[in-house]
């Protein structure tokens, strides 16, 4: 979990003003009291305003997001629950059905036909076979993105110089581009 708040509270360093605006908002949602710490209660309430459950999402993410177990969440732990909701990082296992934080394994037939809907595998249930799966050939996400990133450096590649020239200017080196190309929030 360590990892997914350093990344969560490194995109938001990075965002700018207008997406720190929208995290903020996301926290005075929660926040419905004003007190500036969103209670499980409130947390709670949050949820099934937004029609969501607390079976679609992890049961104990609460205590999971809560890092200093004062039972509250401040905006730094909002941020992370922000990242995980808007960053599609809530993966479970469709094997045992278990949520998964980190790596994982998903089936690259699947990925290829449908990047919306995986077939994703924790490495217990991927290492004991815990799962039936018409395809056979999976990789863990991080080695997943790695034989995708010439495809995925192409096309941010192609969508920099288009904006630069539908909207002017000189076309600049290509690594000025990703802070108008990349979105690390949905």
């Amino acid at each position: 979990m360590e990892e997914v708040r350093a990344t969560a509270m490194t995109y938001y360093a990075n965002m700018s003003i207008g997406q720190k605006q929208a995290v903020q908002n996301f926290y005075k949602s929660l926040d419905a009291n004003g007190d500036g710490k969103v209670t499980s209660q409130e947390y709670l309430d949050a949820l099934r305003k937004a029609g969501l459950n607390q079976t679609s999402l992890p049961s104990n993410l609460f205590q999971v997001l809560d890092e200093n177990n004062d039972g509250t969440l401040d905006l730094e732990e909002c941020v992370t629950f922000y990242y995980m909701i808007t960053g599609q990082r809530l993966v479970s296992c469709d094997g045992c059905g278990s949520y998964m934080l980190g790596l994982h394994f998903l089936c690259v037939e699947c990925y290829r036909v449908s990047k919306e809907k995986t077939f994703d595998l924790c490495g217990s249930c991927y290492r004991n076979k815990n799962f039936n799966h018409a395809h056979s050939y999976f990789l863990d996400n991080f080695a997943l993105l790695r034989t995708q990133l010439p495809a995925v450096l192409i096309r941010t590649y192609v969508a920099y110089i288009r904006e630069k020239l539908i909207h002017g200017g000189a076309v600049n080196k290509f690594f000025t581009a990703p802070h108008n190309v990349a979105r690390p929030f949905r």
